[in-house]
Order: C-alpha cells, then structure tokens, then sequence
C-alpha cells in the first residue's frame, strides 16, 4: 500500500504484470499537491540514472534476451501522454532534443540550467531512475521494481515547485499464476503504467 504523504523526490513501486496490463500498489492513494498554477508549459528532459549519467542501454535477463527499448524514450513519451491529459502544454520532444543539444541533466539545478539556456520558456522536468529492474533472472517476468525521482523545476530560480516521492516498499508481490511478459514488453508496460501513478496528482491546468 503506498503511503497517504509525499514529501521529497524518489518513487519506489512494486508493480505486477498481467499479460496486457500492469496492476499498481492498491489502497488509498497518495495525497500530492497538484502543479502550481503559474505552471503552463513543460519541457520534458531525457532522465538520468542514479549515478546522474544518461540511462544506459539494458538486456533483460534470460540466456535468449536481446536489449529492450529504450528505457529512457519510453519514460519521456509516457510523461508526455500524461502531462498532456492533463491539459499542460509539452514542448515536443525533438524540439527538447534540438535546443539542448540532447543534454542530459544529473540533477534538478542542471535540468532548470539546461531549459533556461535553452531559452524554451516552459517549466523543466526532471527524471532520476534509480532502480528499475526485474526480480528474477528469467526471461519473462509479472513484476518490475522501479524507483525514481520526479520533479518540476522552475528554470529561472532553479526552484522545486512540484514532486513525488514514495518510499521503497517492502517486497515484491505477484498476484498472478501468469508467466509474465519478456523484458522489452515488461519495460513498456511498466513505464507507460508508472507514469500514470506519477501524474495522477499533478491535476488538472486551470483555464487562463
């Protein structure tokens, strides 16, 4: 069950794979501020690891795996589907890509350093992927364990203004008799379904 507060960056979740849908921590759901309202356009940044270097290529486990998809783009387009649900304006990627020379931040301070050299005139946001892994070393798999920070950066004071965090939880659980999905499907699943449980509090844009 995911705590009732978020406080600081990092989101931790356990999440069980079905074969075509991702079932997330149940209970109640976390309380988060929505977005401040000065909030109106965002630049999504690509995320870094929790070293703050750029995400590396994975290989799913299993003797027959090959590399999954792009973790990094996966997780940029789902933040930009749910942002834009939202009803926030998205700076269009290749645009990001193109005006910051496809940068990639290490930290809050370098991804408001990043948009506002870039002149972009949006709000930064910022992705640390701190674990993202499947459990078992077997081919396929019904749970990933993710754990990232999200956050909205302000880029002309470098300050936070909106963020999630979730602490780890304790262990994986599998609800399922399912054999899971392999690697690259898992990845995409997942990330599409972690950025819906991220943005869930972000609200709604207030009319102008």
């Amino acid at each position: 069950m995911l705590p009732d507060k978020i406080t600081r960056p990092g989101l931790t979740m356990m999440l069980t794979l079905l074969p075509s849908v991702v079932v997330g921590p149940v209970g109640g759901a976390p309380r988060v501020a929505p977005a401040p309202a000065t909030i109106r356009r965002i630049a999504i940044l690509p995320p870094c690891d929790a070293t703050g270097a750029p995400l590396s290529p994975r290989t799913p486990p299993g003797v027959y795996a090959t590399p999954s998809q792009n973790l990094a783009a996966l997780l940029v387009s789902g933040a930009q589907n749910q942002i834009a649900r939202h009803g926030f304006e998205v700076v269009d990627p290749r645009l990001v890509e193109m005006a910051t020379r496809g940068r990639v931040p290490s930290s809050p301070e370098t991804a408001a350093e990043i948009v506002q050299s870039a002149k972009l005139d949006a709000t930064a946001l910022f992705m640390r992927v701190r674990r993202w892994e499947f459990p078992y070393s077997t081919m396929r798999t019904n749970e990933v364990i993710v754990s990232l920070d999200v956050i909205l950066v302000d880029p002309t004071t470098g300050r936070i203004v909106w963020q999630v965090r979730c602490p780890p939880m304790s262990s994986p659980y599998n609800r399922t008799g399912f054999g899971g999905l392999i690697g690259g499907q898992a990845d995409a699943v997942a990330a599409d379904e972690v950025m819906k449980e991220v943005f869930a509090p972000l609200g709604q844009r207030l009319p102008s």
